[in-house]
């Protein structure tokens, strides 16, 4: 499970930067679930701000297909 030993890694990294103080497991892992469902929310924001532009060009592009289409100007996709 990759999400499982991302947060063991992480939760062992904040262990460490903490002065590795023992009896903080559970605040630990929990940090790092938190941290992990950040990074995750993140990457999928980008992700979609990046599919936005891509989804209006293809909509300008189709509907200026159709137009042609319908006025007989330009060419047909092949």
């Amino acid at each position: 499970m990759k999400k499982h030993e991302d947060i063991r890694k992480l939760a062992y990294d904040l262990f460490e930067r903490g002065g590795r103080v023992h009896g903080r497991d559970l605040e630990h892992w929990l940090e790092a679930e938190r941290m992990i469902k950040v990074r995750q929310i993140e990457k999928h924001a980008r992700d979609t701000e990046a599919a936005v532009p891509k989804q209006r060009a293809i909509q300008r592009s189709d509907a200026r297909w159709h137009e042609a289409r319908k006025t007989g100007k330009g060419e047909s996709p092949k």
